[in-house]
């Protein structure tokens, strides 16, 4: 028989783990305790439940019932807030201090609500003030969780809040890193952000009660290169084997996390990709220091999303010169190697210098083109930063040469160069290849799947 210290903790450990089986039966044990705090754990189960799956992101939320999952945690914290009279059960029980955790828990899930909604509009029309936003909320979130450590009145639960916020503070951090060349602060926001998912699942594999409604073990890749050094171990889901079947239906254990977890598992996939193609050149040259057969290929190995294979097999089967991603330096300080000592005095690179190659295909930047690509670019800036827009093209008679430019992020564009006018053939082909590549590498994809995830 569980005292209700027990009690209190396998609830938390249950919602935590998203056990939320388990949760119910715990929260009909309080019934013996206290009716009305055994009716306020199964609403918060269901809202729970209803949170960690996005629902308040499906497209019949919006319309239909305009956000209830918002709603019902108001409600939840009005129920809270006025449950004094719980305390007249045992003035030495902890159920008044977990009522103050429960009330914090329901109003960080409603700021997390709106961020999650405000990265998804973003994804319509790649609105960089609203990353900004977001990464401000999340940065005053960060100042706050601390005191969920010192409290800990919510166990596993509890945690999960301070790795979700850690979690998506990092993603944004890295994505805002990637996008400014800056390679040293991409690589931090990385780690710890596999760092803080790895542990937070970690935790919940771990989680043990007698109300369990399933076990999973789990085996991760560990890849004896730099990537490791840099990365930690990697436990996306291409990293993660078989587990032992869960109950009713055996799904993979990647599949049983709740969509949160695999969401940002998508988005963590996609910038280590992006990450790895805008510094290119710089993780080669380490790859090449271990690497002997096919370098290349071995930077590849592992990354859901090979762009770099992408490139290359659009450019050898529709015959493009070039195709590279062009970095326009601004007043964010330029670093070709990425990063540099503390204290060393910045020379911002000039003329054609500020506009680098950080990618390019063939290896050699494509020099004599350059005069052209950035008049292009400085007269076509309008339509480039429309994210509707098809990308720019431009023939040159002189020199027989045709170009195509689209934005990516505020500082890159992305360039295809062909030795001849376009034929009317491959041009459909070529604007599908930039528009999936533009889609992709903004994370415009992965940002709408925040309301398709299933």
């Amino acid at each position: 028989m569980m005292d209700h210290h027990e009690l209190y903790t396998s609830t938390w450990n249950a919602l935590g783990a998203f056990d939320y089986i388990a949760a119910n039966k715990f929260a009909t044990r309080f019934l013996r305790v206290y009716q009305p705090f055994s009716h306020l754990l199964v609403k918060l189960t269901n809202c729970e439940n209803l949170y960690t799956q996005l629902s308040f992101l499906k497209p019949k939320w919006y319309y239909m019932r305009k956000d209830p999952a918002t709603e019902d945690i108001n409600k939840e914290i009005a129920v809270l807030e006025n449950q004094n009279t719980l305390t007249e059960e045992d003035t030495t029980t902890p159920l008044l201090a977990i009522l103050h955790a429960l009330v914090d828990l329901c109003r960080v899930r409603q700021t997390f609500i709106h961020l999650y909604q405000a990265l998804l509009h973003s994804h319509h029309k790649n609105d960089t003030s609203s990353f900004q936003s977001v990464l401000k909320d999340l940065e005053s979130l960060e100042q706050k969780q601390q005191r969920w450590h010192e409290q800990d009145h919510l166990g596993l639960l509890g945690l999960g809040v301070v790795k979700e916020i850690r979690i998506l503070h990092a993603l944004l951090k890295a994505r805002q890193a990637i996008i400014d060349y800056a390679f040293q602060d991409a690589c931090i926001a990385l780690f710890h952000c596999k760092q803080n998912l790895n542990e937070w699942k970690m935790a919940c594999q771990e989680q043990e009660d007698e109300e369990k409604s399933n076990t999973t073990t789990q085996q991760v890749v560990h890849e004896p290169t730099w990537k490791t050094m840099l990365f930690g171990g990697f436990t996306s889901s291409s990293n993660i084997l078989h587990s032992s079947s869960l109950e009713g239906g055996g799904k993979h254990l990647e599949d049983a996390w709740p969509n949160t977890i695999r969401w940002f598992g998508k988005y963590l996939d996609n910038l280590y990709a992006k990450m790895t193609l805008y510094f290119h050149n710089i993780l080669l040259e380490k790859e090449k220091l271990i690497t002997e057969d096919d370098p290349e290929k071995a930077l590849w190995k592992g990354i859901k999303i090979d762009y770099h294979e992408q490139i290359c097999t659009f450019r050898k089967r529709f015959g493009a010169h070039c195709v590279g991603l062009l970095y326009e330096v601004t007043s964010v300080p330029f670093y070709p190697q990425g990063y540099v000592l503390s204290g060393t005095p910045y020379e911002p690179p000039q003329g054609i210098h500020s506009f680098p190659f950080i990618y390019c295909q063939p290896n050699e930047p494509p020099k004599e083109h350059m005069p052209n690509i950035i008049s292009i670019l400085q007269g076509s800036r309008n339509k480039l930063s429309d994210p509707k827009a098809k990308p720019v093209y431009f023939f040159d008679s002189k020199i027989s040469s045709t170009y195509y430019l689209a934005q990516v992020d505020d500082h890159v564009v992305l360039v295809v160069i062909y030795f001849e006018r376009q034929i009317q053939q491959r041009e459909p082909t070529t604007l599908e290849f930039m528009s999936t590549m533009v889609t992709s590498l903004r994370g415009t994809s992965v940002l709408a799947d925040l309301s398709r995830m299933e």
